[in-house]
């Protein structure tokens, strides 16, 4: 039995989530205002691109590397939001005026590397260390037969799934990432009541569950068993070094199978493939949480924005309010054929800070190139500049104080939700007792 499914796919982010859909994509996240903000781009659809991205596993390969560094990317950009109006730390300043670079774009470059990094320590040469420290323990001769070799390979990849789960369960405890957890929640409520044929309301997605065949958490699972398969083929090495080699080299080859078998999977709903998806959507109990009601409208707006621009391509993009390094603000002001000088009051003007600070500033806002932009066109005056750029500053302030306010209600809010869940199971395990013993009670007579 074929089961319906959409071509949207999703990743919570920073206070928002992203979907994607066919030929557009969209982030919508909650400012500090309250308000949902919405980045929306056109992308090329799978068909437009070379056909490598169309060939069966081979597709995998490039979804999987492309899936992470857009990912790394967008929940950066949600990040963005919230930097707001505050001010660059001493180092940020002094990274963008000597190496005249943007500090977002070393960040992400880092963030990738490390994440990268991290994925492959814990993953891939950790599991090994354990199960070479074990053969050495016990004594065992791993390359005495092809049984033994494969059966060192097994125990190596049951390693790397506790090691996984494991990490899942830790990172799920920590307060930002609950948060991260409950967008994802959101994020897959969403999609199941479209899949659903349901109106798109909050009310409707919060009857949804908040797992999915789908989702990521699921893949990386059916790609911790494609790599046992794959790894058990290669035999046992001696060598640490070797067999690390060797499993990276096939990282793409476990990447490209795995992505078929989850296509196939989330295509049919049946017994078997129910038991076969089982371990994955369990894993996703941890890796998702029951969104409030402004998540799910979080959700909402960033799905039905994919959905517009996809049946729409004239429909224009958008961009968050994000900072921008200076230099980049001073080129595009000079682009409208002002002097160089004449840049600089504008900036210095557009900012609310005298002539002389100049030089302390790094990066500029978005709304605030557009107010500059205006004045260097002549299309608003020197003092409507200055007096909505003190407008902005006010409001900047204005939305911090409010944040600041959030955050603390939304602390006790989620530690008296926390206290009602744990009073609720005792109050169920206390009833569960009672109701044993009345069982036995009445046995006894």
């Amino acid at each position: 039995m074929r089961k319906k499914s959409v071509g949207i796919g999703g990743q919570a982010v920073i206070e928002g989530v992203m979907m994607r859909g066919k030929r557009s994509m969209a982030t919508a996240v909650r400012d500090e205002n309250g308000n949902i903000v919405v980045e929306s781009q056109y992308i090329k659809p799978v068909e437009e691109k070379n056909f490598l991205f169309r060939t069966p596993f081979l597709r995998g390969v490039f979804n999987f590397f492309g899936t992470m560094v857009s990912g790394v990317r967008t929940l950066m950009r949600s990040g963005e939001v919230f930097d707001g109006e505050q001010e660059p730390s001493k180092a940020e300043k002094w990274f963008a005026k000597t190496f005249k670079v943007d500090v977002f774009s070393v960040v992400m470059a880092i963030s990738v590397i490390i994440g990268v990094a991290l994925s492959v320590g814990l993953f891939f040469f950790l599991p090994q260390l354990i199960t070479t420290g074990i053969i050495k323990l016990f004594k065992i001769n791993a390359q005495a037969n092809a049984g033994v070799q494969i059966g060192m390979n097994l125990l190596e990849g049951f390693i790397r799934m506790l090691i996984f789960v494991a990490y899942i369960a830790l990172t799920s405890m920590m307060k930002d990432i609950k948060r991260v957890y409950m967008y994802h929640g959101a994020e897959h409520k969403t999609i199941s009541c479209y899949e659903h044929d349901l109106e798109l309301t909050v009310e409707n997605a919060q009857k949804m569950t908040t797992v999915h065949d789908r989702c990521g958490t699921t893949f990386m699972f059916i790609t911790m068993v494609v790599s046992v398969l794959i790894f058990s083929l290669t035999g046992w090495s001696g060598q640490l070094w070797v067999r690390f080699l060797i499993r990276l080299a096939l990282i793409p080859v476990v990447a490209g199978v795995s992505y078929e078998v989850l296509k196939f999977l989330a295509k049919f709903d049946n017994p078997l493939v129910r038991a076969m998806k089982a371990p994955g959507l369990l894993l996703q109990k941890l890796t998702t949480r029951q969104p409030d009601d402004g998540m799910v409208e979080v959700a909402i707006v960033a799905f039905k924005t994919v959905l517009a621009m996809d049946d729409d391509p004239n429909l224009p993009e958008t961009k968050f309010d994000t900072k921008m390094l200076k230099r980049k603000v001073e080129e595009q002001l000079l682009l409208t054929g002002i002097t160089v000088d004449r840049a600089k009051e504008l900036i210095c003007k557009g900012m609310g800070v005298p002539s002389e600070e100049y030089g302390h500033i790094s990066h500029i806002k978005h709304s605030r190139l557009q107010l500059m932009l205006a004045a260097a066109k002549g299309e608003i005056s020197d003092e409507e500049l200055e007096e909505k750029a003190k407008e902005l500053k006010d409001k900047a302030e204005e939305a911090r104080r409010a944040n600041a306010e959030v955050l603390k209600e939304r602390d006790g809010f989620e530690s008296d939700r926390e206290d009602r869940e744990t009073e609720t199971e005792s109050g169920s395990d206390a009833a569960k007792a009672d109701e044993d013993r009345d069982g036995d009670g009445e046995k006894d007579k």
